[in-house]
């Protein structure tokens, strides 16, 4: 009998604004606690490490400071 091979699922990403507080910081929890790696994006850095602190116990959630307004900061966020 062959042995199986067996390929790791891909790694899914979200990036979720507006995520320093409300709907937005639940999307994350909730998509970190299913395995994504989550992008918690917010306007106001100060807000989004406190964010970000508030959810410490998962690993897979990282912040970056973003306004969605401005188009290229978006672009070089999603192409690094």
């Amino acid at each position: 009998m062959a042995d199986a091979v067996v390929h790791p699922a891909p790694r899914r990403y979200a990036l979720v604004s507006g995520a320093n507080r409300g709907i937005g910081f639940e999307i994350c929890r909730q998509l970190a606690l299913k395995g994504m790696v989550v992008i918690l994006a917010a306007t106001d850095e100060k807000r989004g490490i406190e964010a970000r602190e508030r959810l410490q116990e998962l690993d897979n959630v990282v912040f970056h400071q973003l306004d969605v307004a401005n188009v290229l900061v978006l672009l070089l966020l999603l192409n690094s």
